[in-house]
């Protein structure tokens, strides 16, 4: 499927008629539409879903139920936005009144009938190469329309040039949703490049619901998972017409608190996004009220206060330990400056206590020799030998014993140093000579740091509190204390709704439970048996397929990510495996590396972050099989030059048979990232800006840059 062509009528910054058509001449598939901020890119994007989705384009991307919300009257009022200013302005200038509410309560007619060129918008997308099971399809074109004064919104769609009975019988929106591109998926095939590394963020357990689903979508695991669904509710219409009535009346029941609990948990959902809209109302206005203080001299909120007021504490603390350690260094301040005196004194320590211990250890040794001498002449005595022999044993031990006594040399020693003495001077004189300048310096520049964060802080708390006596001050700040409660009594709210669908959720799986153990025991009438067990045997064989198929694309998809990710990034074999987790509706992805950790995805770089994400896409989408466009706005944001080639000449060429970029020139696309792109590029068109609108105009890619 391609695009053939896409019109835009006063749509926005889009002033009358204007069209785009995609050539299909040749191979190449990528189409540049560039145009400076502000001169409609986004808008062409946001034009492109609503024509396709209308109000459901809030399912595609938050963003776009964000800006419907604050719109300031939902859809309809978005809707009055979308027509183009010039248009409004022609409206009240040549319309009267009077003559608007003729045409909002009979319609047009054949003398004003020239207003509708200034009261209708549309959006046209034409395609071509498209399927549809059992109708012969050249080309399919979808025009939504909507009209300001009759605040009619029309879809018009054409199969080769003519109405078809088939998109009147299912419906316009289901026609788009299961023959062109599921809403639920086509995030994968619009999207900015530079907000696609939320994906890598996916953290919550609602976004990695919201992940699973579409990865069901885009798989075709979900069409199987509604099949069995509908097998199994039709195993239990089968027993609510069962003869059994006890087992029915309490299978009744269970349904019944089954569909209680579904209401309960929509109705909670309705609520918390009412607490949502009324919560995002507040902030907005409590940013207007501290917009107010900062005008007037006070910018700083209650929570800033409350911050400055903890940082003085904290750093009056650590002032204080600061000074008790400055105050041990400075106790060894006269050593350190004492200088060539404390080397002397060290020399003078180490003398004496070497002098002390060298006579210690004579001392020791002599009286070691006497001992052993006294022995030995005990041991003479003892002998039966003569008197004469006697005396010549003991001249030579005495002889033998002098020898090998020393006396004491060297001086007598200045000081007595013991060994616990001497250590602990040498561990001072060490730290003094070695890391004490270093530690000092460090010390002082850390208490200089903290002083200055303590002034700061404490003067900041000291103008607050001057100027909270300022009457004007006093009442914003008295409106606002009330708002940033409101909204705390909010978020509250919302957590306990959190908590409450969590535990309904919780309940609603055990009632299922139930009522799967009880749907097998009921008996049923005999008519029913049959397709009873037909159904049964469906189910079980789906259970059996759906697991087979999951674990299928679970393997390929971790196959095609890791080998895109190592294929675009320059670091080679970065990702050494990767891990597609599903618990039941919930999808995780892990990373892991070379040393067999897991990689945290917040710990990428930004750049890292969207070729990941940018990854998951290209996965998502050739698994699927979908042949859809794929529309591209920020192409080249956050990558280096080296991403950047491989982006340009391995993903972009491969990721869809057509790709339509929306780059910035000399921003997103340099000059030398277009030569490289060159080769691949179809077609290329610029957006202008005249005043108050935008149009857009082809050129030729050479003159590109120079437009």
């Amino acid at each position: 499927m391609i695009i053939k062509t896409i019109e835009l009528k006063n749509y926005r910054l889009y002033k009358g008629i204007n069209k785009i058509s995609f050539s299909n001449e040749n191979d190449k598939n990528l189409f540049l539409i560039s145009g400076e901020n502000g001169f409609g890119k986004s808008t062409f994007l946001h034009s492109l879903l609503w024509c396709m989705y209308g109000r459901l384009m809030v399912d595609i991307e938050e963003s776009y139920r964000k800006e419907i919300q604050n719109a300031g009257g939902g859809y309809n009022q978005m809707q009055i936005n979308n027509l183009n200013e010039f248009c409004k302005q022609k409206l009240n200038i040549e319309v009267s009144h009077s003559l608007l509410a003729t045409i909002k309560k009979q319609g047009y007619s054949i003398d004003n009938e020239y207003i509708k060129q200034w009261s209708q918008y549309a959006v046209s997308l034409e395609f071509s190469e498209i399927f549809i099971p059992s109708i012969p399809c050249r080309s399919l074109k979808i025009t939504r329309s909507y009209d300001i004064i009759r605040d009619e919104e029309n879809v018009e769609i054409l199969i080769d040039g003519i109405k078809n009975e088939l998109t009147s019988e299912i419906g316009h929106e289901i026609f788009i949703n299961d023959f062109v591109l599921n809403k639920d998926i086509a995030r994968f095939f619009f999207f900015d490049s530079e907000k696609i590394v939320l994906l890598a963020e996916t953290n919550t357990i609602d976004e990695k619901r919201k992940l699973c689903s579409a990865y069901n979508e885009v798989l075709g695991v979900k069409k199987y998972e509604d099949l069995k669904r509908n097998l199994e509710n039709l195993r239990l219409r089968f027993r609510r017409k069962s003869d059994d009535i006890e087992s029915r009346n309490k299978l009744t029941s269970l349904l019944y608190k089954q569909k209680s609990f579904y209401e309960n948990i929509t109705e909670k959902e309705k609520e918390t996004a009412y607490l949502d809209d009324k919560l995002l109302s507040l902030r907005k206005d409590n940013e207007k009220l501290q917009m107010q203080l900062m005008r007037e001299g006070n910018g700083m909120t209650i929570v800033e206060l409350k911050r400055q007021e903890d940082v003085v504490a904290t750093t009056k603390k650590r002032d204080e330990e600061y000074k008790q350690r400055l105050k041990t260094f400075l106790e060894y301040a006269p050593f350190a400056i004492s200088g060539n005196l404390l080397q002397q004194a060290k020399n003078q320590i180490e003398n004496d206590f070497n002098s002390l211990q060298s006579q210690n250890e004579i001392q020791n040794q002599n009286l070691l020799l006497q001992n052993i001498s006294k022995d030995l002449l005990k041991a003479i005595e003892q002998l039966s030998i003569t008197v004469k022999n006697k005396n010549e044993l003991d001249n030579s031990i005495q002889k033998i014993v002098s020898k090998y006594q020393n006396q004491s040399s060297g001086g007598v020693p200045l000081m007595n140093v013991s060994k616990e003495i001497f250590d602990e001077f040498v561990s001072v004189y060490n730290n003094i000579t070695t890391t004490y300048k270093i530690e000092f310096e460090h010390l002082t520049d850390d208490y200089r740091k903290n002083k200055q964060i303590l002034n700061n802080a404490v003067r900041k708390v000291s103008n607050m509190q001057s100027n909270e006596s300022d009457s004007i001050i006093q009442d914003l700040r008295k409106t606002k204390n009330e708002i940033e409660k409101t909204i705390a009594d909010l978020e509250a709210q919302i957590r306990q709704h959190h908590e409450m669908r969590g535990g309904m959720n919780k309940e609603l799986a055990v009632v299922s439970r139930q009522i799967s153990e009880l749907s097998k025991k009921v008996s049923l009438d005999d008519s029913d048996t049959l397709k009873d067990k037909v159904a049964e045997q469906l189910i079980k064989e789906l259970n059996t397929f759906l697991v087979s198929l999951k674990n299928e694309k679970k393997f390929s998809l971790e196959r095609r990510i890791k080998g895109t990710m190592n294929k675009l990034m320059h670091k080679s074999n970065f990702i050494s495996k990767v891990e597609v987790l599903i618990f039941e509706d919930i999808i995780d992805i892990d990373l892991y590396a070379n040393d067999g950790n897991i990689i945290k995805k917040e710990s990428l770089s930004k750049g890292e972050q969207q070729l990941y994400a940018t990854s998951l896409l290209k996965a998502l989408v050739e698994e699927s099989g979908i042949q859809f466009p794929v529309f591209i706005d920020s192409p080249l944001q956050k990558f280096d030059k080296t991403h950047a080639t491989k982006i340009i000449t391995e993903f972009y060429p491969t990721v869809s048979k057509q790709v339509i970029l929306f780059p910035i020139l000399h921003k997103e696309l340099t000059k030398n990232e277009l030569e490289i792109m060159k080769p691949f590029v179809n077609s290329a068109f610029i957006l202008k800006n005249e005043n108050t609108y935008s149009f857009i105009q082809e050129v030729d890619i050479n003159n590109l840059m120079k437009e």
